[in-house]
């Protein structure tokens, strides 16, 4: 992000670059997929919890860095720059944490939380089900009071690091209003009742998994919130999400977009006709321009989350570029190296990025769904069978 930062930002940016310099394990230097990179990503993880840099927008009461939306920017910044994994916890940290703060009883924020920063718990969310994928109001899975116990029954689908987890958050049927009937619910993985099922994906990676539910049991003090007021909570939660999370997206692109930069010229140096391809570098120029307007996005998203002001269409906007012209980056590293991305070895990630990005149009709203967000704020219908 090219602007000036105050000197209270880069104060903190020369506390945290001191740290990472002697912290982040210099043998990194490549980047890994698979089972390799989870652990990673927990083992990273790990290392910034007991550092005490994981959770840079909690309040420092919970053990966060209770940083501004400027420091988190230059959080965000300083961890692209090293190409640091993102942490396995990240769904619980960034997403439910927060939740959890503003939501969660006492003794709720006191044992989760600091288990949840140090990754001696790992979460995942139970939102999508069959039936209720971006339609998430639609969902299904029942909870009944039992004394001082709820009951689950019902399916959950594609269900992010639950293969990883041993908690998930969780939202379930409470009352029979589509909106005013859903409960959030903390929900013990390691039990009978609960069976996690992964889904190998395209890529040939397991991250995600189909979780069903028989009998399984929440205690009452697990319920989070008031009863049947799952809906706000999870709205607050995706906000959340979709935050300052784009920005880390637009860092993430321009870095992988100098590396797309570099594999043309070593492929043009080595005379490959594909990198000299004059359609070729007219997609390349095409991915430069994208970078640019998925960055401006986002600084006019944080900016309008920083005034207090309502940023209205602007997180589906961001989604539906940054998913599109990312798969299209990815797309045109596969195409330069042809048959060379096939072969394992230093070309290989990506093969494998663009294989897992084919899912970015779909996850976290669809791409249709996003259009149907933006045509709503300009007044215009949504498109039939489309939910906006």
């Amino acid at each position: 992000m090219n602007f000036e930062y105050s000197q209270e930002a880069e104060y903190f940016r020369e506390s945290f670059r001191t740290w990472l310099v002697a912290n982040f394990p210099k043998e990194w230097n490549y980047e890994v997929t698979g089972e390799e990179l989870v652990e990673r990503r927990r083992t990273w993880g790990k290392m910034l919890g007991q550092g005490g840099w994981v959770a840079p927008a909690w309040p420092k009461e919970y053990g966060g860095l209770g940083l501004t939306l400027e420091q988190q920017l230059v959080y965000i910044e300083e961890l692209v720059r090293i190409n640091a994994p993102e942490v396995l916890n990240s769904n619980g940290i960034g997403i439910f944490g927060m939740t959890l703060i503003r939501y969660g009883t006492e003794e709720q924020k006191k044992h989760y939380l600091p288990r949840m920063l140090y990754h001696d718990d790992i979460w995942c969310q139970g939102f999508s089900e069959p039936i209720a994928g971006s339609d998430l109001a639609g969902l299904q899975t029942k909870a009944e009071r039992k004394g001082d116990h709820y009951v689950l029954n019902g399916q959950k689908v594609w269900t992010s690091y639950a293969p990883y987890a041993n908690k998930c958050y969780i939202l379930v049927r409470t009352g029979e209003s589509r909106y005013k009937g859903i409960s959030l619910m903390i929900l013990d993985l390691k039990q009978p009742g609960v069976t996690v099922r992964p889904i190998k994906n395209i890529a040939g990676e397991s991250e995600l998994a189909e979780v069903f539910l028989d009998d399984a049991v929440v205690p009452i003090e697990d319920v989070v919130g008031e009863i049947n007021n799952g809906w706000e909570m999870a709205n607050y939660s995706l906000a959340n999400e979709r935050g300052i999370h784009f920005a880390q997206r637009a860092l993430k692109m321009q870095q992988e977009f100098q590396q797309l930069v570099s594999l043309f010229q070593k492929q043009m140096d080595i005379g490959n006709s594909q990198a000299i391809s004059s359609v070729l570098q007219n997609k390349l120029v095409q991915s430069y321009l994208s970078c640019e307007i998925l960055k401006s996005i986002s600084l006019r998203n944080i900016a309008l989350i920083a005034q207090g002001d309502d940023n209205g269409a602007i997180p589906a906007i961001a989604k539906l570029v940054w998913s599109e012209s990312h798969q299209d980056l990815l797309n045109l590293g596969v195409e330069v190296l042809g048959e060379e991305s096939l072969v394992k070895g230093e070309h290989e990630v990506w093969l494998q990025k663009f294989l897992i990005s084919r899912a970015e149009t779909i996850y976290a709203g669809t791409t249709q769904v996003q259009k149907n967000i933006i045509a709503k704020s300009l007044g215009l219908p949504s498109s039939k069978g489309g939910r906006a």
